[in-house]
């Protein structure tokens, strides 16, 4: 399995109208061939910025490619393109490929933790942070992460936490977190080893001033503060949690 994430800004004032269209997208196929598979996608929000969040098996060419020919990805893209601070020019394939381009993520580190039988993969949720990166800090706040904010999954399983990946576009710096059970009692409980460790002061010198990683008291505000809107969470496998639903992918295609 491989982990992906776009983020792209849409217009002011539009975030209902694509809250709503993100959510209520009618069922792709998620069997592509050829060993390739769609199997879980994440919409999130923050203020203006979509953050997708898509689960692969091969090549993520090949997914693109079979997700931007189904018709009901297709049709998705075009109501959300006029909410877009950058929209596509669907005629023109090289405008849409500039567009992906310009959205994709970094994956900085990803950890993920095999299915026991007392946390099957589809009872997790998805959280979403936004770590508060000062300008031009992303790059260094992502050698933090990649050095030394990677998480104990083994001992941390008893406290819920599944899997985590950091994500960064420029200074935007995004965790997400597949967790057991209810997200907002296993973030409480996972609090100070999401966000505390060793490096936590070095990352603090990188926030905005008053996001204090090292305290208890600054954890909390970070964790009350820095949640992603979940729009919609659909797995392969039809299970589809989230605000506003709509239709869950197809068990089989």
């Amino acid at each position: 399995m491989e982990r992906h994430a776009l983020t792209f800004p849409v217009r002011p004032g539009s975030v209902d109208a694509v809250r709503r269209v993100l959510s209520e997208y009618p069922r792709p196929q998620t069997h592509i061939g050829n060993g390739c598979r769609l199997l879980a996608t994440s919409v999130f929000l923050w203020e203006n910025h979509v953050v997708r969040v898509i689960d692969v098996e091969g090549p993520l060419p090949v997914v693109m490619r079979h997700l931007a020919n189904d018709p009901a990805i297709r049709e998705t893209e075009e109501k959300l393109n006029p909410l877009l601070v950058r929209p596509r020019d669907f005629s023109d394939p090289e405008s849409v490929g500039w567009f992906f381009r310009r959205a994709m993520m970094t994956r900085v580190v990803h950890q993920e933790a095999s299915p026991t039988p007392r946390m099957p993969r589809g009872k997790r949720t998805r959280v979403a942070l936004r770590y508060p990166v000062r300008p031009g800090r992303g790059e260094a706040a992502a050698r933090i992460f990649a050095w030394g904010q990677s998480l104990p999954l083994g001992a941390a399983l008893r406290t819920g936490l599944a899997g985590t990946t950091v994500f960064r576009h420029g200074d935007f710096v995004v965790r997400v977190l597949d967790v057991e059970g209810d997200a907002d009692e296993a973030i409480e409980r996972l609090g100070p080893t999401v966000v505390g460790g060793p490096t936590a002061a070095a990352l603090t010198e990188l926030l905005e001033p008053g996001c204090n990683l090292a305290t208890a008291a600054g954890r909390a505000k970070f964790l009350a503060e820095a949640r992603l809107t979940l729009v919609t969470h659909r797995e392969a496998d039809g299970t589809a949690r989230g605000t506003d639903l709509g239709a869950d992918f197809p068990s089989s295609s």
